[in-house]
């Protein structure tokens, strides 16, 4: 069983010291009748019983096991719990009859419907858990196989042939199931490798694949764009994923995974040094461009028939979906300077006007409701790199009762500039508007040069709270100074148009518009010409 304990050595983890639990293994300040399916209360029962002493923890499992406390929500009973179970009996010196039974219980959690993507990797981790219980290798032989299905080519839900990641349908999700699936599946890696049940070369690397050419570029400042975290978009604690990313990425570096290097340059970057990630990459899959400069940087989240427009339609739930979310993939345009925490999104996201969010067109007044879940785009969106310029565009007919409208980025070495053509919703009675961006006030020095008449720009004092738009979010009230720069285009427009030029950098570079038309959309800076695709 020495393999069995080299497993069991890597997972122990060290946890802060819990008070003990009263003579009947509880706490009296846990309401273990809770059945709330987006906290669950009664799992700090679990969460203190890691911090005790063996005989004090087996007997606050006793106790767990004996009141078999259940949630609203399957995913604690199935995997929340479990897991935590396991944990706590890793290094916890069991009888064989008290082995089997915990393994009994481990294996009774089990859901009847098969679980994918994420939660297969967590379901089976429940397994690998009970195998190291039981002291059962052929369990962790079973389970570690069982994982590597998500790290096999999907056309579904899971990381896809260009590294994005998709959730919930086809729901762009790299900085939250995706964050997870990685954290996750580096743990896996790291506990097993070496033994008789190490991943396969072709996983290992397809899981460093993800992390360096699908993750990273969705990273700055140390928290994910929030354009791809989905429903995770409405949990401040979401937002700060420096912690996780680097223990996953010394994991795999202790796991002598491939691509050492840039492993470690990854890691350099998130501890706050290094070269900067530079370079430009369209995501097909996921209608998602990111431009890397030296000192700023700018992503498009777009949606279309390939795309699932929204995640955020089961606001409220365990994971703080958005009520307001309905425009996050309409060409949501996000730029920043620097590669520091506050990236000048974030400290707004709780009070934004969220029909104004960055590069968005959209008629103001009407509801921010997301659309229904699995809900794809009705727009054409597209886009282009050559790994240093590109371009995102995307048609707005057939969106929120427009019925034409094309919008393009085009992506230069010290300038964005942004193109909106043939823009026309008859119908809408209240004013259409193209927000330019929305972000922290005085935060990054950006200038932005429009190059056709009707901008407006101002500053706004705006409150508001987490729990505006996530259900389970501080509703402590929250104020800041927001910028606002766009084109208002009136009510009912026609074949209305746009350009900008967003110089987020120290250089202001001659551009020049060629053409701004539904036909062709044309930009040059300097020698560089860029046409939309």
């Amino acid at each position: 069983m020495r393999d069995l304990d080299v497993v069991r050595e890597r997972l122990r983890a060290h946890h802060p010291p819990s008070r003990p639990p009263g003579p009947d293994g509880t706490w009296p300040d846990i309401d273990y009748a809770d059945r709330d399916g987006g906290l669950f209360r009664p799992l700090e029962h679990l969460r203190r019983a890691l911090g005790l002493p063996a005989p004090d923890r087996l007997r606050a499992l006793e106790a767990w096991r004996r009141l078999a406390p259940r949630s609203h929500n399957r995913w604690f009973n199935e995997i929340g719990a479990p897991r935590l179970v396991g944990d706590a009996l890793l290094d916890l010196d069991l009888t064989p009859e008290q082995r089997a039974t915990w393994g009994r219980w481990l294996a009774a959690s089990a859901g009847p419907v098969e679980p994918t993507g994420l939660d297969l990797v967590r379901a089976q981790g429940v397994v690998l858990r009970r195998g190291l219980v039981e002291d059962a290798p052929e369990l962790v032989a079973r389970a570690v196989d069982r994982m590597s299905e998500a790290l096999r080519r999907t056309g579904g839900e899971g990381i896809q042939d260009d590294m994005s990641f998709h959730r919930h349908g086809p729901v762009p999700h790299a900085g939250g199931h995706g964050h997870a699936l990685a954290c996750e599946l580096a743990l896996w890696v790291h506990a097993v490798h070496g033994t008789p049940w190490a991943f396969g070369p072709r996983e290992v690397r397809r899981l460093v694949d993800f992390l360096l050419d699908g993750q990273q570029w969705a990273v700055h400042g140390g928290g994910f764009d929030f354009t791809v975290m989905g429903d995770d978009v409405g949990r401040a604690e979401a937002h700060r994923a420096t912690a996780d990313l680097r223990t996953t990425v010394l994991r795999l570096l202790e796991a002598d995974a491939p691509r050492h290097g840039e492993l470690v340059a990854f890691d350099d970057r998130l501890a706050g040094r290094g070269a900067p990630l530079v370079g430009t990459r369209y995501y097909p899959r996921s209608g998602y461009l990111v431009h890397r400069r030296p000192g700023w940087s700018v992503s498009v989240r777009m949606s279309s028939p390939r795309t699932a427009t929204s995640d955020t339609a089961t606001s409220g739930g365990a994971s703080g979906g958005n009520p307001r979310g309905r425009h996050l993939a309409d060409g949501v345009a996000a730029v920043r300077v620097g590669d520091q925490a506050e990236d000048g999104y974030r400290a707004v996201l709780p009070v934004w006007d969220w029909a104004r969010l960055p590069g968005v067109t959209a008629e103001l007044g009407r509801s921010l409701t997301p659309r229904p879940a699995g809900a794809r785009g009705a727009g054409e969106a597209t886009g282009w790199s050559d790994g240093r310029h590109g371009v995102a565009a995307l048609r707005l007919a057939g969106v929120d009762g427009f019925t034409e409208g094309w919008k393009a980025w085009f992506c230069f070495d010290d300038v964005v500039v942004a193109l909106g053509a043939g823009i026309t919703a008859p119908d809408a009675r209240n004013p259409v508007v193209t927000t330019i961006d929305q972000r922290l006030a005085d935060h990054g020095g950006i200038v932005y040069l429009p190059l056709s008449p009707g901008h407006f720009s101002g500053v706004e004092q705006r409150t508001g709270s987490w729990r505006d738009i996530g259900g389970t979010g501080s509703p402590r009230p929250l104020e800041a100074d927001v910028f606002t720069i766009g084109f208002d285009h009136g009510p009912g427009p026609r074949d209305a148009s746009y350009a900008c030029a967003i110089v987020p950098g120290p250089h202001l570079p001659e551009v020049e518009v060629l053409a701004n038309t539904v036909a062709r959309q044309a930009v040059r800076c300097g020698g560089v010409v860029l046409e939309r695709p």
